[in-house]
C-alpha cells in the first residue's frame, strides 16, 4: 500500500478495521478470558496494524493478516500478566487460535442465521434477550423491569436460547450445511 497517499491509506484501514472490528473482536475475546482485557488487546492491535498498514498487500485477505497482529498482541498481554495465573499454556493459546481461524466460515455462517432466526422472535423476547446478552443487565434490573421472578426469568432466557438453537440448526441443515 506504500503507493498510496498517507490520508487514502488510512482511510482504507479504517473502513477494513470497520468492517472487521467485531471478527477481530470475537477471534482475540476466544484466546482470552477477560472482556475487558480483549478489548484493550483491539485497541493495541489496531495501533499495530495501523503501524504497519504500510506493508499490507490489498491483494490478499485482510483478515487474516489483522489475526496475525491480533495473535502477537494476545502473547503481548500474557507476557505483561505474568504476576497473575494464566489460564491456558502458550501451546493451548496456538491451538485455540488455529482452531478458530479454521471455524471462521462456520462461526459467520451460524451468526448470519442468528440473526434471523431472532427476527422472528416476539418484541418481548427480543427484549428479554437484548437486556440480558447485550445490555448485560443483572438479573435484578430484569426481574423488576419485567416484573419476573428469578425462576420465571431464567426459565423464560433458557428457553429462548434452546429456540434460537434449534431454529439455527434447522437453518443449517435446510441450507445443507449441518
Amino acid at each position: 500500500m506504500s503507493d498510496d497517499s498517507p490520508n487514502s491509506s488510512i482511510e482504507s484501514l479504517i473502513v477494513l478495521l470497520t468492517e472487521h472490528q467485531e471478527r477481530l473482536f470475537r477471534y482475540i475475546f476466544s484466546l482470552v478470558p477477560v472482556e475487558a482485557d480483549a478489548k484493550d488487546i483491539l485497541q493495541e492491535t489496531s495501533v499495530a496494524l495501523f503501524r504497519k498498514f504500510d506493508q499490507y498487500d490489498p491483494a490478499r485477505p485482510f483478515l487474516p493478516w489483522a489475526y496475525r497482529f491480533a495473535y502477537l498482541q494476545v502473547q503481548k498481554h500474557r507476557e505483561k500478566s505474568t504476576r497473575a495465573p494464566l489460564l491456558f499454556s502458550e501451546d493451548v493459546i496456538d491451538l485455540l487460535a488455529a482452531e478458530r481461524e479454521r471455524h471462521e466460515p462456520v462461526l459467520d455462517e451460524r451468526l448470519r442465521l442468528l440473526d434471523r432466526c431472532l427476527e422472528k422472535l416476539t418484541g418481548p423476547d427480543r427484549e428479554l434477550l437484548t437486556s440480558r446478552y447485550a445490555r448485560r443487565e443483572s438479573a435484578e434490573t430484569m426481574m423488576e423491569r419485567f416484573s419476573l421472578s428469578r425462576r420465571t426469568l431464567f426459565r423464560n432466557l433458557e428457553g429462548l436460547r434452546r429456540r434460537l438453537h434449534d431454529c439455527v440448526t434447522r437453518q443449517l441443515e435446510a441450507e445443507g450445511l449441518a
